[in-house]
């Protein structure tokens, strides 16, 4: 199991926090996704993450990657 996280700039509202999770669950490989909305982070556990695909996800969920951590 890998664990990634992000820096997600964006997110201010439960709401916002579904649309994200919902979209990255949909990445091939992602069994789980935390966010933390007072942090502005996301933790995306899976097998054979695409970070790449990731950090696409959540860009077309509408929100901006600052920073892989």
């Amino acid at each position: 199991m890998t664990e990634q996280r992000y820096h997600v700039i964006g997110m201010t509202c439960g709401r916002c926090a579904d649309a994200l999770e919902s979209k990255v669950c949909g990445v091939l490989g992602v069994d789980r996704v935390g966010v933390d909305l007072d942090t502005g982070s996301v933790t995306v556990t899976g097998e054979a993450l695409d970070g790449s695909k990731v950090c696409a996800a959540i860009t077309e969920a509408g929100f901006e990657v600052a920073a892989v951590l």
